[in-house]
């Protein structure tokens, strides 16, 4: 289920995707060919033949995703072919931790835990156990290779020490540094020396005009190629019918493109929407008419028909959240510390952030 995250609730955010040209009018989908259905992997190594970066656009916390992040990496054509992965789920401040653990060494976990807790935008902190297990996987793939050909992983989210922050002025400057920093690594680490990249990063990142995405083609047009993640819509009708579509479909597939083929029309309908659109962020000052507008770029984009490709892990009631990562609520002392950071940055506690982003809640992406 696409989810509205605080981080990202900002109307400044929601007004910018609208800048993006997303608003687009749909071609009648029996006048146009089908996409091309391909297994995932294979899909998305062939996108680098005419792009640096292939974005994947994170559906926070999706158990399914975080097991293709691993399948992806492990796969040998990998470290050949690509060998880099630029990643919104860990804090830069922590990549030397991340590069030891990444080569072999041995770290304590309270020190390992750092690398995607000492995060800034994500909502406690970054709770999902599919995560920390993409490190141990990228690890593992490692450890069988020469050290000429490893893997890296690049982490997105700008360096903060939370020990320096005890004000909500301390912090705003630092959030605001998320898509600059993530794009100054891609420029460095990535693109300057001629290198390609698996980007994992959440779909506002790449759609909004002040996004990631949007930051590096400035200097470098069409860098990008963009999957979007398939989730199913709010009424089971609509995922019903969308999923007659898709029965020969194998698991996991990549389809592509969208844009001009006769997926467009069945991934995207006004009376289908991905997330109810009276639940969307929309501020009281606004008109209907911006409500309307913003509400249908909104679904456009969570809907996936903005991307460059498709990819299908499955029907929507098959899709799963990942489990939490036990620390929040094991370890007390760490709690204490998320609770803090959590009512500096958004006055909230960890309790109510918990009920509000739906982390207690059934396994099932969309409760049916």
């Amino acid at each position: 289920m696409a989810r509205i995250y605080v981080s990202c609730r900002r109307i400044l955010v929601v007004l910018s995707f609208l800048l993006a040209g997303s608003l687009q009018t749909p071609a009648r989908a029996q006048q146009l060919e089908a996409p091309t259905v391909v297994p995932a992997i294979d899909g998305i190594l062939r996108a680098f033949q005419n792009h640096a970066l292939v974005a994947i656009g994170d559906d926070h916390n999706s158990a399914q995703e975080e097991d293709f992040y691993a399948a992806l990496v492990r796969d040998p054509r990998f470290s050949m072919e690509v060998g880099n992965v630029v990643v919104e789920f860990g804090g830069a401040a922590q990549q030397e931790t991340l590069d030891r653990y990444l080569n072999g060494q041995q770290i304590a976990y309270t020190d390992l835990r750092k690398v995607w807790t000492d995060v800034v935008g994500w909502i406690p902190t970054v709770t999902g156990l599919g995560y920390a297990n993409f490190f141990a996987h990228v690890r593992a793939v490692n450890l069988g290779l020469p050290p000429d050909r490893r893997i890296r992983v690049w982490l997105g989210e700008p360096p903060i020490d939370w020990s320096k922050i005890k004000t909500k002025a301390d912090f705003q400057p630092i959030l605001a540094q998320r898509d600059t920093h993530a794009a100054d690594v891609i420029e460095k680490h990535i693109l300057q020396p001629g290198r390609k990249a698996i980007v994992i990063y959440g779909g506002w990142h790449l759609y909004s005009n002040n996004g990631l995405r949007n930051l590096v083609e400035k200097k470098h047009p069409h860098a990008f190629f963009v999957v979007a993640l398939y989730t199913g819509y709010a009424a089971k009708s609509c995922t019903a019918n969308f999923e007659q579509n898709v029965l020969d479909w194998q698991v996991p597939a990549l389809a592509t493109p969208i844009r001009g083929t006769s997926l467009e029309g069945k991934l995207y309908r006004s009376d289908c929407d991905v997330e109810p659109r009276t639940s969307l962020p929309l501020g009281p000052s606004m008109s209907e008419a911006q409500k309307a507008q913003i509400g249908e770029a909104l679904e456009r984009m969570m809907s996936g028909v903005e991307g460059d490709a498709l990819l299908f892990l499955g029907k929507a009631e098959t899709l799963t959240r990942t489990p939490m990562e036990p620390s929040i609520y094991l370890d007390l002392n760490y709690r204490q510390e998320i609770e803090r950071r959590l009512k500096i940055a958004f006055g909230e506690s960890l309790t109510d952030s918990t009920v509000k982003e739906n982390l207690v809640s059934p396994n099932h992406i969309r409760p049916r």
